[in-house]
């Protein structure tokens, strides 16, 4: 499994209870899951891949060869009570690093993200469908081909008004490697 030979590599020097004292996830959860063990929530999955301070998609699967093909369903698929996400892909140049995700919204569902590292921004197109998003207090209505950038190392919100199916959403910031 990619997240537990990627959490390994990442973790690296770290000790698993340096990691879980960073990241506010279990010790147990975080062996569990280098074995790879578990279904782990986005929300576990975002806590670790920001207290190593790397992108989501850094634990998700390795960087493709090119070029790069990614059948419909193929992606890495994350699912979370709010949303599900597809990882498209990851890319990372000197400095800076990007993740494209197709993301399904679920009516009547809200998830309030923690911070991302600090610089990293989010540009949603959404295709289908009605949601809200964006920093906490500044959350922006979207609907059928509406886009949208903001911050996403502050306190964020996606809330579907209806479902929402066929978005985009790339994640962008300063790589920390």
């Amino acid at each position: 499994m990619a997240i537990a030979k990627n959490l390994r590599e990442l973790r690296g020097g770290m000790s698993a209870l340096e990691l879980s004292r960073r990241s506010g996830v279990a010790r147990n959860t975080i062996a569990a899951l280098e074995r790879g063990e578990g279904n782990p929530t986005i929300d576990t999955l975002y806590a670790l891949a920001d207290a190593l301070g790397v992108p989501l998609a850094a634990l998700l699967e390795s960087a493709p060869a090119s070029p790069l093909v990614v059948r419909a369903g193929a992606g890495t698929h994350v699912e979370g009570a709010a949303l599900e996400a597809e990882l498209l892909e990851r890319f990372e140049r000197p400095g800076v690093f990007g993740e494209l995700y197709a993301i399904r919204f679920h009516a009547g569902r809200v998830r309030e993200a923690p911070p991302h590292p600090f610089g990293v921004e989010e540009r949603l197109h959404l295709l289908t469908g009605r949601v809200r998003v964006g920093p906490v207090g500044e959350a922006v209505e979207l609907g059928p081909g509406d886009y949208a950038a903001y911050s996403g190392s502050v306190p964020h919100v996606y809330e579907a008004l209806e479902d929402a199916s066929g978005t985009l959403l790339m994640l962008t910031g300063r790589s920390s490697r």
